[in-house]
């Protein structure tokens, strides 16, 4: 009877919490994403090889030069020469008895290397776009791609019961890290490693031969679409080339960034889950300092206030579907505990094997007549 008394008036106080609360929860949340797209790094480390194979052995062609000069000042006579003496007798100084020609004047040839080719140009612009494309990629893309989703939780409430005033403050802080590590082909190299190895091959373009006498002579740059000569269209590098120069020119950026602030203010369903959360607590609290409680008038209490919340979420719940969702929780409850203990055993099993084990050696230690 004294228990049902403690029960009613456990249950008036609950009532009297639970009119008199007043309370407040507050989400904050701050998500930012950044997902980086790495396969543009992939691709110029592919392409590098081929650049490397056309700077080291160039496309040339001979250009003549050609000029009418005093006979002692000719570097060479040719057969060109010979043939536009010829068609120019006016240049004829003299001719001996025995037939020799003494000209006055004589076409003279000068033959000379240009590395000024459209091919060569192509090359020439293609490194001048990959060196500024890789400058723009490095400055945007990061080490590795990440998330952080931080959220801050404020629960404030005060309630009243009898002459008690209650106040309650709680703060939840959680903070979701996650790193994604890129995909990597050379796992030996990082990030940071693999992008100073292309600059050192890029920079060493820039002062080849070929780069250097090009932009010596201030050649113009090729513009898209690229001409389809001989050279570009056969040769294994210049194909390789065009496929960079045609991936820089339609490159589409597909980093993803994402930034998100939300402020939340619950007034409904959370909240009151929270507040019922409270009850408990403070229900708990009152049961250590109050005498007379006992665990089953607890038990009472919060199985009480735990139906209460599952048929204020549910009202279709039936008993028979209440006592089939208890007897399932007790029944996993059961298992888990079950599962601890053989882990705890387990523990405590392989503990004792390896104190027996060093038990044993010392005693046959001891009894070869040696020493611990």
């Amino acid at each position: 009877m004294d228990e049902e008394v403690l029960v009613e008036e456990d249950s008036s106080k609950s009532d009297s919490f639970m009119n008199h609360l007043s309370s407040t929860l507050a989400v904050k949340r701050d998500y930012e994403m950044r997902q980086y797209d790495y396969q543009w790094l992939d691709i110029i480390e592919d392409v590098l090889p081929y650049l490397d194979n056309i700077l080291r052995n160039p496309k040339r062609f001979i250009i003549n030069e050609e000029e009418i000069v005093k006979v002692e000042l000719a570097r060479k006579v040719t057969v060109e020469s010979v043939i536009h003496l010829t068609q120019h007798t006016n240049l004829i100084q003299d001719i001996d008895k025995n037939g020799d020609v003494k000209p006055s004047k004589i076409l003279n040839i000068n033959k000379e290397e240009s590395l000024d080719t459209y091919e060569n140009r192509f090359i020439y612009t293609l490194i001048q776009n990959l060196r500024t494309f890789f400058e723009q990629r490095v400055e945007t893309t990061g080490d590795n791609s990440y998330y952080v989703d931080k959220k801050n939780l404020k629960y404030e409430a005060t309630s009243r019961v009898g002459t008690e005033d209650i106040h309650v403050s709680l703060f939840i802080d959680a903070v979701d890290k996650n790193i994604m590590q890129m995909d990597n082909e050379k796992p030996k190299l990082t990030y940071a490693q693999r992008l100073k190895n292309v600059k050192v091959q890029i920079d060493g373009f820039m002062g080849s031969e070929l780069m250097q006498t090009l932009a010596k002579l201030h050649v113009s740059p090729v513009r898209s679409p690229i001409r389809k000569t001989n050279v570009i269209l056969k040769n294994p590098n210049f194909q390789k080339a065009e496929a960079l120069w045609n991936y820089i020119q339609t490159y589409v950026n597909q980093d993803k960034n994402e930034n998100n602030k939300e402020d939340y203010y619950d007034e409904g369903a959370l909240k009151n889950e929270y507040d019922q959360a409270i009850l408990l607590t403070y229900l708990a609290n009152r049961s250590i300092t109050e005498k007379g409680l006992s665990e089953k008038q607890m038990l009472q209490e919060r199985t009480y206030q735990l139906i209460e919340n599952l048929l204020d979420a549910d009202d279709l719940l039936t008993e028979d579907k209440l006592k089939e969702v208890f007897n399932q929780q007790i029944a996993n409850v059961k298992q888990e505990n079950q599962r601890k203990k053989k882990v705890i055993l387990k523990v405590f099993q392989e503990r004792l094997e390896r104190d027996m084990k060093k038990i044993i050696d010392a005693t046959q230690l001891l009894e070869e007549g040696g020493s611990l």
